[in-house]
């Protein structure tokens, strides 16, 4: 097995440096990535909305009573999970404030 050549890391730093210094000499960005935002604004919920419903008209009438049907699923799982996690809360809730009635009460005065 051959062992990997071993690098001048020196002379490749100043060449790193040498074509930093020249590109801010020319004044040119290095790595200048043009980023098109999407409007976070109305403007972009509705740009949404009108490529859903092209998507939507597009497919034949079986998909449209699946895409619902699913659709329909997963809202329903989804406020399930939400009601879930409330009943969870306020379970949690409910036993906090019985596990310090029991230590204010029954605890607290037995160790005075």
């Amino acid at each position: 097995m051959t062992s990997p050549q071993p690098q001048d890391w020196q002379s490749r730093i100043r060449d790193l440096k040498s074509n930093l210094e020249r590109a801010a000499a020319s004044s040119q960005p290095l790595n200048q990535i043009d980023v098109d935002l999407p409007s976070l604004g109305l403007k972009g919920i509705q740009g949404g909305y009108q490529q859903f419903l092209t998507w939507f008209n597009g497919i034949p009438a079986s998909g449209k009573l699946l895409a619902i049907a699913g659709g329909g699923l997963l809202s329903l799982t989804l406020i399930k999970t939400v009601f879930q996690l409330i009943t969870s809360l306020i379970t949690l809730s409910i036993f906090g404030i019985i596990l310090y009635l029991v230590y204010r009460f029954w605890i607290l005065p037995k160790s005075e």
